[in-house]
C-alpha cells in the first residue's frame, strides 16, 4: 500500500503545473461542499477575525480557502518528489531569495513558519540553499506520517519530535537553523494567551525561549503562489528573548500581517481559538449556533 500510494503521489508530482491547479481547484470546490464541519470552522474564523467583511464576502474567501487546500495536495506532492532543478522553476524571485539565504548561512537562525494548506512546499524553498533541522508532530494516520517523514527527509538535515525541542537548542548553538512553526493551539501546556486578530490565542513560548538561551535571530519565511508561480520571503522578526508576551506579540502580529494580506493561503481551517481563559466561554458556537449565523 505505502508503495502504490508513493508512486501515485510521484506520478501527481509530474503533471504539469496548470492541470495540477486545475485539478487541485475541483478538489478544492469538492472540499468546500462535503467537509461540512471544516467549513463551519473557516467561516467563523474568518467572521470572527475579520468582522467588518460581510456574510457573502467570507463565504467567497471560505471558498477561495478550500481552492488553495486541495491544490495544496499537488504543492505537497511537488515538495517530495520534484529535483531541485525542477523545483527551482517554480520561484519567480529565486535569486532574490538566494541572496537573502546566503546572507545568513554560518549564523543561528530560527525560521518561523505561518500554518498553510502547502506548508511542505514552504519548507522546501530555503533548503534549496540552506541546510535546516525542524520538528514536527506525527499524523494520526500511520501510512501519511510515514510518507510525510520520508518526504521531508529527502530536503530536512535532521527532524525532531515535540519531546526531542532541546536538539534544536544544539542545532542552534553551532550555529545551525532551524525551523518552527508557532501558529497552532498546542494546549495549555508552555504556552500563553496573546492576542491574535483581537482574540487571545493561546501561544507558545518555545520561540522566545529560543532566543533567551541562543540569541539566536528570528525569521518568518512565506511563499506565496502568484499565478504560474511562487514569491519567497524571509523577514526579519527582533526579539529579546527577555519579555516573552512581547515576543510572542511581534510573532502573531507577524503572521496577522501575512493572514491579512494573503487571507486566502492561511490554514483557516484550524481550531486556533479553542483552548479559552478561565472562566471565557467557548469560542466557537456549537453547530445549531453556527447553521443561524451561517
Amino acid at each position: 500500500m505505502e508503495i502504490l500510494f508513493k508512486n501515485f503521489l510521484r506520478f501527481l508530482s509530474f503533471l504539469p503545473f496548470k492541470i495540477q491547479m486545475f485539478l487541485g481547484k475541483l478538489l478544492g470546490n469538492l472540499f468546500f461542499k462535503i467537509l461540512v464541519k471544516r467549513k463551519k470552522v473557516v467561516t467563523w474564523n474568518l467572521h470572527k477575525c475579520f468582522p467588518h467583511l460581510k456574510k457573502n464576502e467570507i463565504e467567497v474567501i471560505a471558498k477561495r480557502n478550500f481552492v488553495r487546500l486541495g491544490q495544496a495536495i499537488f504543492e505537497v506532492c511537488n515538495s517530495y518528489y520534484k529535483s531541485d532543478v525542477d523545483f527551482k522553476k517554480m520561484i519567480k524571485n529565486l535569486e532574490e531569495f538566494r541572496e537573502k539565504i546566503s546572507s545568513i548561512k554560518g549564523k543561528k537562525n530560527l525560521i518561523l513558519i505561518p500554518h498553510t494548506g502547502n506548508i511542505d512546499f514552504v519548507i522546501r524553498v530555503p533548503t534549496l540553499f540552506l541546510k535546516l533541522s525542524g520538528m514536527q508532530r506525527s499524523a494520526d494516520n500511520k501510512l501519511w506520517d510515514k510518507i510525510m517523514t520520508d518526504g521531508r527527509n529527502k530536503f530536512i538535515d535532521k527532524i525532531f519530535l515535540p519531546h526531542q525541542g532541546r536538539n534544536l537548542l544544539t542545532v542552534l548553538n553551532n550555529n545551525g537553523s532551524v525551523l518552527y512553526a508557532p501558529d497552532q493551539d498546542y494546549g495549555f501546556k508552555s504556552s500563553k494567551f496573546v492576542n491574535f486578530f483581537n482574540h487571545k490565542a493561546l501561544t507558545v513560548v518555545f520561540p522566545s525561549t529560543l532566543v533567551k538561551r541562543t540569541k539566536c535571530n528570528v525569521f518568518l519565511l512565506t511563499v506565496v503562489k502568484e499565478d504560474n508561480a511562487y514569491r519567497a520571503n524571509l523577514e526579519e522578526i527582533n526579539l529579546n528573548g527577555i519579555n516573552q508576551e512581547e515576543d510572542l506579540r511581534k510573532i502573531n502580529s507577524a503572521i496577522e500581517h501575512f493572514a491579512e494580506n494573503h487571507i486566502s493561503e492561511y490554514f483557516w481551517v484550524h481550531r486556533r481559538f479553542k483552548n479559552r481563559p478561565k472562566g471565557e466561554q467557548s469560542f466557537y458556537p456549537d453547530d445549531a449556533l453556527r447553521e443561524n449565523w451561517l
